[in-house]
């Protein structure tokens, strides 16, 4: 060693790198802009929280598993804040460029310290179902410490919790898949 410590840092389950190419931040900045789209085109009033978690996680673990970068989620969720500002595409809630940038950091720590369950689907669609919550717990703190009223809570706390986990970790199954498949058919490939 010759005194400079080094940028990369692999593990055996999930190499990570300090420094992505330009394309590749496009595209993470990207996934998190198509999911704001998504989210006002198809903005239909379902009475069931957290069902835009479906493409949101997707997105964000399509991101988070095709890159090595180690602040894949924050840069996909960087995108979708600055997208959820635009004035064709904010919603209501002044709120929702922090909501939309909480989940991504909360993905990126728990691949950084928990790397050897990156590979499984099930820890997946945990930390999908965990990281699309903090929009909930995120809105009950407002509420508490502010009084800003807020519609998911009209039918109690757990509802809202639960729906934005399971559509949450539904969205983490789907972008683990697509990988999954992506990856299956390049072995094929290769073979």
């Amino acid at each position: 060693m010759n005194g400079i410590s080094s940028l990369r840092n692999t593990s055996r389950a999930f190499p990570t790198e300090w420094t992505l190419p330009w394309w590749e931040a496009l595209l993470l900045i990207g996934g998190g802009v198509l999911a704001v789209i998504l989210h006002r085109s198809f903005d239909a009033s379902l009475s069931l929280p957290g069902h835009h978690g479906i493409e949101w996680m997707a997105l964000m673990v399509l991101g988070r598993l095709s890159s090595r970068y180690r602040g894949a989620g924050t840069l996909t969720s960087i995108g979708a804040s600055l997208a959820s500002m635009m004035p064709m595409w904010r919603g209501g809630d002044p709120f929702t460029p922090l909501l939309y940038m909480l989940p991504g950091p909360l993905m990126d720590l728990a691949f950084r310290y928990l790397p050897r369950y990156t590979g499984k689907v099930w820890f997946v669609m945990f930390v999908a179902g965990l990281a699309h919550m903090t929009k909930p717990v995120t809105r009950l703190l407002i509420n508490l410490t502010t009084g800003w009223p807020f519609g998911s809570f009209r039918f109690g706390i757990a509802y809202p919790m639960l729906g934005h986990f399971f559509y949450g970790a539904i969205g983490g199954l789907l972008g683990a898949l697509v990988i999954l498949g992506i990856n299956k058919l390049s072995e094929k490939q290769n073979s």
